[in-house]
């Protein structure tokens, strides 16, 4: 090992623990605190011929206090953008319920109202999820001829729901 090395691993173990606590007090987060110091003797490590000369204890300090304090700023503001997205969602949701719920109903009439097999293989496809193969095969038809179908039926949806938002 290097004198350099030495030095710096003297630095480490004499100041580590009180630098972690410093950052844990701030922070309140055991993983992030270990986080911060570490980048912060990363950083000093990289610095380290320029830092030599200098209160590298206090310089340490410092930059482990700056960057929890930044932490808890930028976890702050995520958890306002967090709340204020939960609050402008939760307001939508609020003021579109019943017309959500209408469209939903309108749905079902207009699905309910279609032929039995076409009924059949949306329902299967498009609610249970099953794959046009597998409906095919049940159905004795081709896969195309599932495709079709499935086709058929959203452009019927489609144009039912199109008539209703002009009227």
């Amino acid at each position: 090992m290097t004198i350099r090395q030495n030095e710096f691993g003297e630095l480490y173990k004499q100041n580590y623990s009180k630098l972690f606590y410093c950052a844990l007090d701030i922070v309140n987060d055991d993983e992030w605190a270990k986080d911060i110091v570490g980048d912060v003797f990363s950083r000093a490590w990289t610095q380290y011929e320029r830092l030599r000369g200098t209160d590298v204890e206090s310089y340490l300090y410092i930059s482990v206090r700056n960057r929890s304090i930044d932490h808890v700023r930028r976890q702050r503001a995520i958890m306002g953008h967090h709340k204020l997205f939960l609050d402008i969602e939760r307001e939508w949701h609020e003021a579109h319920s019943g017309e959500m719920e209408e469209e939903i109903g309108y749905m079902h009439k207009v699905v309910a109202a279609l032929p039995e097999r076409q009924r059949h293989i949306f329902h299967q496809c498009f609610l249970e999820g099953k794959r046009y193969l597998e409906v095919a095969t049940e159905l004795g038809l081709s896969e195309a001829s599932v495709h079709k179908y499935m086709v058929k039926t959203f452009a019927c949806i489609r144009e039912k729901f199109k008539k209703r938002k002009s009227e």
